[in-house]
């Protein structure tokens, strides 16, 4: 299927930066983009709450071992402490 677009010359200037960044044609770029979104889509409806359980855990592997952080540490006061 062949579609048209309009796009603003600032719009098509920076995709034909990224696509020469990639070595790529402009169109083969934007085609890639649109099926990458695409591909989005269907993955993002088809996440089941188990399998977004399943990544949070696989996130939280770990984090036993950050470091403990006092109770007073994250405060606008200990991050201001050297300005006025």
């Amino acid at each position: 299927m062949a579609i048209t677009l309009d796009l603003a010359p600032e719009v098509e200037a920076t995709l034909a930066a990224q696509a020469l960044a990639l070595g790529l044609q402009l169109n083969s770029y934007v085609q890639s983009l649109l099926e990458q979104q695409a591909d989005m889509g269907r993955t993002k409806q088809a996440t089941s709450m188990e399998q977004f359980k399943a990544e949070l855990d696989a996130l939280a592997r770990g984090s036993e071992k950050l470091p403990y952080l006092p109770p007073a540490a994250p405060t606008r006061e200990g991050s201001y402490q050297d300005h006025d």
